[in-house]
C-alpha cells in the first residue's frame, strides 16, 4: 500500500505541517516564556524535527494493526507503539536541547519541569498523527476496492459483449449454409458465388472480432455484403435503398450492431412475404447523435417465423453495455412497415477515442 509521506508528493504537505508547527512553537517559548530567539529556535527544530523523522514510521504501525482483527491487540499494539515512540522522541530531543544550553539554569529547570507536558503533547502529536494515517488508510482501501469493482465491472461488460456477438455470427452462418444447400441442386452455380461472397462476409466479422468499434461506413459495407447473399436467394424479392449523409460515415459504432437489424428484417419480412419487401436504411447526424432508421414493409397476413429473439434484444443490451443507457433503440411498427430507430451518441464516440 501506497506511503502517504514518502511516496508521491504528500511529503511537500508534511514538511509544511512540520514548519506551521515549529513557527508556533518557537513563537510560544519567544513570547510567552521569554526565551531568547536561539533557544526557542533550537527547542523548536529538535523537537519538531525530530518527531518529523519518527512519525512517517508510524504509517507501518498502523497497517500491521488493522490485520489485526482483536481489538484488545489493537489497543496494545498502539499503547505500545505510543509509550516507546514518545519516550524515544521526547527524552533524545530533551537531551539535545539539554547538551547544547547546558550553561543556561532557567532553561534547564524549564526542561525539568515540562518533561511530563512534552509526553502528554507527544501522545496528542502520537494520536493525531496515527488517526489522519487511519483516515488515509480507509480512503486508499475504498479506492482500491472501487478500483477493484471498476475492473471487475469492465471484465464483465467485456465478456457480456463477446457472448451477444458470439450469438450473432452463428445465426447468421445457419441462416447463409441453408440458403446455400437450397441451391447446390437447383442452381449450382449460384449457390458457388453464394460461398464466395459468405467467406468475404466472415473474413470482415471475424477479422473484426477484437474491435469494439468501427466507422459507419465499413458496417454499412458489410450489411451490403450480406444483403447480396441473400439477395442471390430471394431476387427480386428482396430490395434494398439507402440514404446516408456524408457526416454518417466517420461516426463509430459498435460492430456488427447492424447485422441483427438487417437480419431481422429479411427473416420477419422476406420471408414471409410473396411481395417484393423493400429495406430502407437511412441515417443523418447532428451534434449529439447519430440517427439510424431502417425500415421495412412486410405482409400483415403471414404468420411470422419463430425465432430465437436475439436480434433486436441483443443490439439493446449491446447499446446499453457501451453507452450507458436504455433509451437508443426504437421499435415501431404499423399493419404495413416495420421500423427500427437506433441513436449513437456523438459525442461520446469523441470522448472515447480521445
Amino acid at each position: 500500500m501506497r506511503h502517504p509521506i514518502l511516496s508521491g508528493s504528500g511529503y511537500k504537505l508534511y514538511i509544511l505541517i512540520l514548519f506551521i508547527i515549529a513557527i508556533i512553537h518557537s513563537l510560544v517559548l519567544f513570547f510567552y516564556y521569554g526565551f531568547p530567539i536561539a533557544i526557542s529556535i533550537t527547542d523548536s527544530l529538535a523537537y519538531n524535527t525530530f518527531f518529523g523523522v519518527l512519525a512517517p514510521g508510524l504509517w507501518y504501525i498502523v497497517t500491521f494493526a488493522s490485520l489485526s482483527k482483536d481489538d484488545l491487540s489493537l489497543a496494545g499494539t498502539h499503547i505500545g507503539a505510543a509509550v516507546i515512540t514518545v519516550v524515544m522522541w521526547s527524552s533524545l530531543s530533551s537531551f539535545i536541547v539539554g547538551l547544547i544550553f547546558s550553561e543556561n539554569r532557567d532553561y534547564q529547570e524549564f526542561l525539568d519541569d515540562s518533561y511530563i507536558w512534552r509526553l502528554i503533547i507527544g501522545v496528542l502529536y502520537y494520536s493525531i498523527t496515527v488517526l489522519i494515517f487511519y483516515l488515509i488508510k480507509y480512503y486508499q482501501d475504498m479506492q482500491e476496492r472501487l478500483n477493484k469493482e471498476l475492473e471487475l465491472q469492465n471484465l464483465l461488460k467485456d465478456s457480456e459483449l463477446r457472448m451477444l456477438k458470439s450469438q450473432i455470427n452463428p445465426h447468421f452462418i445457419f441462416n447463409s449454409l441453408n440458403s446455400i444447400s437450397a441451391l447446390t441442386i437447383s442452381k449450382a452455380e449460384t449457390a458457388r458465388e453464394m460461398v464466395i461472397k459468405l467467406s468475404e462476409f466472415l473474413r470482415y466479422s471475424l477479422g473484426k472480432d477484437s474491435v469494439e468499434m468501427n466507422p459507419l461506413e465499413q458496417e454499412i459495407q458489410n450489411v451490403s455484403l450480406y444483403l447480396d447473399i441473400e439477395k442471390i436467394r430471394f431476387g427480386s424479392k428482396l430490395n434494398f435503398e439507402k440514404e446516408i449523409d456524408e457526416a454518417c460515415q466517420e461516426v463509430e459504432v459498435p460492430n456488427l450492431i447492424l447485422q441483427p437489424l438487417f437480419e431481422n428484417a429479411i427473416k420477419y419480412g422476406v420471408y414471409e412475404s410473396i411481395d417484393q419487401v423493400t429495406i430502407r436504411l437511412k441515417c443523418d447526424t447532428d451534434e449529439d447523435m447519430l440517427h439510424i432508421l431502417i425500415t421495412n414493409n412486410y405482409d400483415k397476413d403471414a404468420m411470422p417465423a419463430k425465432g430465437e429473439g436475439i436480434g433486436l434484444e441483443s443490439v439493446r443490451k449491446r447499446l446499453s453495455l457501451v453507452y450507458g443507457r436504455n433509451d437508443l433503440l426504437e421499435v415501431d411498427q404499423t399493419d404495413n412497415e416495420f421500423s427500427v430507430t437506433m441513436k449513437i451518441p456523438v459525442k461520446q464516440n469523441s470522448d472515447e477515442e480521445n
